[in-house]
């Protein structure tokens, strides 16, 4: 396109030596224009650009030597109307450590739009709108502490990037706010350093949701409204802890979270069938707690190491939920209401607790305890049950309630010295079974 604009297009260029508070403005109007703006070395440089039309280009270029006397306050607007249009701004601080504030707001209304802005400095501000019923596509990286990135758009099939600490580099105190609404979106953002925060939603079916953060004390919090659209998470970290808050309200929504240090949290909840939570944290004092509502939802955790703890429900038909815990003290909490459900709890280590609640006809229930001092508590109504416990280590505690209902089928096995197993049964036509 850029060959086609030197070739025939009106070009404005605006080049401004090294001086305090440069100003510029262009307004172009029609098809097919470039403006490039070069304010370099200035502390307070203003860029206002306006384009109506097709295949435009605009290209803002600020630099600046701030000092802890003279903080850089540059600032580049551009607003373009029309469709297939291109804006690029880059806003680089010089002066290490000093709060340079710059800030860049694109706006663009018409489909095929392209953005994208660089900032290197601390306290820097980018906002970006797109507002179309074609796809866009919007990229934002910043490098330094304190930065936000503001992005919204409308539109089938738009992208977005944001990534924070840009090329490996830390961005400490940084926030990412994203807002897409349309169906086939894209959303990836990359945060690198210590207390970042990512705020992000999509409206509409069939999206994706990329997040990975990098460092200590990083928050999530992400919102789907649509159906079939997937989130894929990503913290890696140790000392203080990650978290992430997801809430997904389409039917056949995907959810997974993958979590690496001490302290980390996901809360969850999926309103729609068919939906699926998967969650894998290693490292001390975890927790994963959530919920589902629908029929064929399936939630599956995975937590290594000691401390963590699990507490799910899932409110529905054929709903499964599968939780694994090693190198316990580990607690697992999980309930679930309606008909054909099935819970597998598998613990590993000493000192693990269970308690499980089914209610409902047609439920399943499996247990497998492996260390010493393990306990399990189990409530179970309605009809048809069926509960299954397996304990194989000294001191082992094992008590299952089945209430308000007929045929049932209850076991514990407990190869071990001890241990204690108890089964209360009401209704009719029950089976029990206890071996030790």
């Amino acid at each position: 396109m850029r060959m086609k604009l030197m070739a025939g297009a009106a070009i404005a260029l605006v080049l401004a030596s090294p001086a305090f508070a440069n100003s510029s403005s262009i307004t172009q109007n029609q098809a097919d224009h470039t403006a490039i703006v070069d304010q370099t070395g200035g502390n307070a440089g203003s860029s206002n650009i306006t384009q109506n039309g097709n295949d435009n280009f605009a290209n803002v270029d600020q630099s600046d030597s701030a000092s802890s006397g003279n903080p850089a306050r540059n600032a580049s607007t551009i607003n373009q109307n029309g469709n297939s249009n291109d804006a690029d701004v880059e806003q680089i601080s010089t002066g290490a450590g000093v709060a340079t504030q710059n800030t860049s707001v694109i706006v663009q209304t018409g489909g095929d739009a392209v953005a994208s802005v660089y900032q290197e400095g601390v306290g820097n501000s980018s906002t970006i709108d797109q507002y179309a019923a074609d796809s866009e596509s919007a990229t934002v990286k910043q490098v330094g502490t304190g930065n936000v990135s503001d992005v919204e758009q409308s539109g089938t099939g738009g992208t977005v990037l944001v990534d924070q600490g840009y090329t490996g580099g830390n961005s400490n105190d940084s926030i990412a706010n994203v807002d897409q609404n349309g169906t086939n979106g894209t959303i990836t953002i990359d945060q690198s350093g210590d207390s970042q925060m990512a705020s992000v939603s999509q409206g509409g079916s069939n999206n994706i949701m990329s997040v990975e953060q990098i460092g200590q004390n990083n928050i999530l919090s992400a919102l789907q409204t649509g159906s079939s659209s997937v989130i894929t998470v990503d913290q890696i970290g140790s000392g203080l802890g990650n978290f992430v808050d997801i809430t997904q309200s389409g039917s056949g929504a995907t959810f997974y979270a993958s979590q690496t240090g001490s302290g980390n949290e996901v809360d969850f909840n999926q309103l729609a069938n068919t939906s699926s939570a998967t969650f894998v944290q290693s490292g001390n004092g975890n927790s994963a707690s959530g919920s589902q509502m629908g029929s064929g939802n399936l939630i599956d955790i995975s937590q290594a190491n000691s401390g963590n703890d699990a507490d799910v429900s899932q409110d529905g038909t054929s709903n499964r939920t599968y939780v694994t815990q090693t190198a316990g003290p580990n607690s697992a909490t999980i309930g679930q209401g309606g008909t054909s459900n099935d819970i597998w709890l598998t613990q590993a280590g000493s000192l693990n607790a269970a308690n499980l609640i089914q209610s409902g006809t047609g439920n399943d229930l499996f247990v497998d305890q492996s260390g010493a001092e393990n306990t399990v508590v189990v409530n179970q109504s309605g009809n048809a049950g069926m509960i299954d416990i397996d304990q194989a280590t000294a001191g082992a505690y094992a008590e299952v309630n089945q209430s308000g209902g007929s045929g049932n089928f209850a076991s514990i096995s407990q190869l071990s010295l001890d241990a204690v197993g108890i089964i209360t049964q009401a209704g009719a036509n029950n089976f029990a079974s206890i071996k030790q």
